[in-house]
């Protein structure tokens, strides 16, 4: 009796050493590697993260890992759809762009997923572990649209994040494949702008090539124009002069700026103004351009606007499902409407 009584605690301390849920030791590290190509060693299975770039925030969520994260880049929250979607996130803390380590320090933060290089190496100067992932790749974004989930599966062992993960993976890749099979046989060439409305700077702030919406829109077979510009807020006289055929719309000042561009000299009598070739881009927790666990929608939600004549997706019931799944929100029809219309879960707009 005895015998079996200690043979039960071994057995019970070897599930609790190795984790029930399938994850490895928490006193463990890794070496990892971020968007630069630099290579740190962390603590494995991080409890308390800090997520600086915006492009990691609600990926973490969906995968299963809000719960990890000790608060997120502070303009995150001020899109109304944040709390609405999570309403953990009111308990989370508002990081500045640039925040100083002594904060991270205080808070005891694990890891810090950060924006751009200067940002890390600053960090990391004061033995904060940080690792830079950017909202934009180098040369182009082909070869980082999976990075993300790819680096979230090598950090944290859990086997249930890496089925998130992978599940994610294949649903973009099934809406970027069929969106390119179904569109291959339209042949108009069109160029696009894309106005990038998560701050009201007008017209003229677009991105450039290297980001995700220079990819997206490249990938459904648009010239776009920011790609070849030399700045990512180039003067009314430049965009006019590249006479573009689509507009679409961004991020939580969508519908003021498409509504600027039909009263807005120079832009009146541009061929895209003139025939209401302007479309908008759907914002929910995050703006879904932005490489986010709606990347798969956006696709979808994108050649319905821009190819109706071959495309026809259920955009609107994806989003709503994949909500569901990912943040446990449930939310109305007429909600994801609004989402879809660029308005608040109270059909206001945004901005």
């Amino acid at each position: 009796m005895k015998n079996k009584s200690c043979l039960l605690v071994a057995i019970l301390a070897s599930l609790i050493l190795s984790g029930c849920s399938g994850s490895g030791s928490n006193s463990d590290t890794i070496s990892v590697t971020d968007m630069l190509g630099e290579t740190i060693e962390i603590k494995k299975n991080p409890s308390k993260v800090a997520c600086v770039s915006r492009t990691t925030y609600d990926l973490l969520i969906a995968f299963g890992l809000g719960d990890k994260i000790d608060g997120a880049y502070k303009s995150i929250y001020s899109n109304p759809w944040v709390e609405t979607i999570y309403p953990q996130s009111k308990n989370e803390y508002r990081y500045k762009y640039e925040e100083g380590y002594e904060t991270f320090l205080s808070r005891g933060v694990d890891l810090v997923f950060a924006p751009e290089k200067y940002i890390a190496d600053g960090l990391k100067e004061h033995g904060i572990k940080a690792l830079n992932v950017s909202l934009y790749g180098n040369p182009s974004f082909d070869n980082y649209v999976y990075f993300f989930a790819d680096l979230v599966t090598e950090i944290w062992d859990y086997e249930s994040v890496r089925t998130k993960a992978d599940a994610w993976k294949d649903k973009v890749k099934t809406a970027i494949d069929t969106v390119k099979t179904d569109i291959k046989d339209v042949k108009e060439s069109k160029s696009l702008f894309y106005v990038r409305g998560d701050k009201n700077k007008g017209i003229g702030y677009t991105d450039q090539v290297g980001s995700f919406t220079e990819f997206a829109y490249r990938t459904m077979g648009f010239d776009f124009v920011g790609s070849r510009m030399d700045t990512n807020t180039p003067s009314a006289e430049e965009i006019v002069s590249e006479n573009p055929d689509v507009f679409v719309f961004g991020g939580i000042y969508q519908n003021t700026l498409a509504e600027t561009i039909k009263t807005t000299e120079p832009y009146l009598n541009l061929n895209a103004v003139k025939s209401n070739n302007l479309y908008t881009i759907p914002t929910g927790f995050t703006m879904f351009e932005q490489l986010s666990a709606m990347t798969p929608v956006f696709f979808y939600d994108q050649a319905n606007k821009l190819f109706p004549s071959v495309c026809s997706y259920g955009a609107k019931a994806m989003a709503k499902g994949l909500i569901k799944d990912y943040f446990g929100t449930e939310l109305t029809n007429q909600q994801i409407e609004y989402m879809f219309s660029g308005k608040d879960a109270e059909g206001n707009n945004l901005a």
